[in-house]
């Protein structure tokens, strides 16, 4: 499987599990309201389209460019989002597991918890998916009150967190309240993410 450089620093690669996908109602995905939204929280130059440095501030939406830019112009139109939207819509799945790993410093991070996180242009029908890793690194995301785990369909800002005893934050701002992690779960996607920090 291919992997995506975030930063010299900061790795995401997806593994080889599958996903197992859960058959119930998916949230009511607005495409056009998604679409108008995206452009207008993020298109800084009013151009028109969302290039590379503007879906910075979106990491969820830009994990998606490579698949969504069809004309390859390197960067998203109104329309290009719209489509994303109408393929989580149209795909019928509530919710699909998704395996998670996290290592720092190359090594396993046990009693992470790792937040998926929809983005905000896809309104609010997506909810949040948490989980806390093992001593293997490994956590399984779930939404709150769902029947089972997992996360719905969508582009997801990912922050992962882990505190000492006396409270602090172990983990770099990168990857939590400043974080520059984004994954796509979408339909027809395979397993998870594995997510390689950085110390300091």
């Amino acid at each position: 499987m291919g992997r995506r450089t975030w930063s010299p620093a900061l790795t995401l690669a997806a593994l080889l599990a599958p996903g197992c996908a859960t058959r119930v109602a998916p949230p009511p995905f607005d495409p056009q309201a998604a679409g108008a939204r995206a452009l207008a929280d993020y298109d800084r130059n009013r151009d028109g389209f969302l290039d590379a440095r503007e879906l910075e501030q979106c990491p969820g939406l830009k994990s998606c460019l490579a698949r969504l830019d069809k004309d390859r112009d390197g960067r998203l139109s109104q329309g290009e989002v719209e489509k994303l939207l109408e393929g989580y819509r149209d795909s019928g799945i509530g919710l699909i597991e998704v395996a998670c790993r996290v290592t720092l410093g190359r090594q396993p991070l046990a009693g992470a918890e790792v937040t998926l996180a929809p983005e905000p242009f896809m309104g609010e029908g997506a909810r949040p998916a948490r989980g806390t890793t093992d001593e293997r690194g490994r956590a399984r995301p779930q939404v709150g009150g769902a029947p089972v785990r997992g996360c719905h369909l969508g582009a997801y800002r990912v922050r992962i967190s882990k505190k000492d005893a006396q409270g602090r934050e172990t983990v770099p701002a990168r990857s939590n309240t400043q974080t520059q992690l984004g994954i796509e779960v979408g339909p027809g996607m395979e397993g998870g993410y594995t997510f390689n920090l950085a110390p300091g």
